[in-house]
């Protein structure tokens, strides 16, 4: 599959950890905001979890399969 925020198969899962409020994760949010509906649609088989948390600062996490 090529496109937009495809995934490589290699990929199991993918997480991001921010905060719901604070100036520091305003990016993060933004991003989410506007990527999460394609990436979902291009990889639908793929988890995607959002953790919020007060004050976290933010960080993304990829999971890859053996």
């Amino acid at each position: 599959m090529s496109g937009k925020y495809a995934f490589t198969k290699g990929l199991k899962e993918l997480r991001f950890h921010l905060c719901q409020t604070s100036e520091q994760s305003a990016a993060a949010r933004s991003f989410l905001v506007r990527a999460y509906p394609t990436m979902k649609k291009n990889n639908p088989q793929t988890p995607i979890m959002i953790r919020e948390a007060l004050g976290v600062e933010p960080k993304i996490f990829a999971r890859y399969g053996w």
